[in-house]
């Protein structure tokens, strides 16, 4: 399978997996950006709630409970079996 370069367009493939079902490796998606609700960042699920992505500070863990980043939240895929 070959996985698109940007978030919006690797929104479009993959299984939608619910929060209560993540599992590390899948995709999280959020929207970041200008435009609500449409999605202009992807991270990877890492396990106890955290994912590790590129943030303007660097690539970091952050907790999904964060408020920023539980405000911007789009959902999850898997894309990887």
């Amino acid at each position: 399978m070959v996985i698109p370069r940007t978030s919006a367009d690797q929104y479009k493939i993959g299984k939608p997996v619910k929060l209560k079902e993540l599992q590390q490796g899948d995709l999280v998606f959020y929207a970041t950006g200008e435009k609500k609700g449409k999605v202009s960042f992807v991270s990877i699920y890492i396990g106890d709630g955290k994912f590790i992505g590129a943030t303007s500070k660097g690539v970091k863990v952050v907790k999904m409970s964060d408020k920023y980043w539980k405000a911007r939240f789009i959902g999850a895929k898997r894309i990887v079996k």
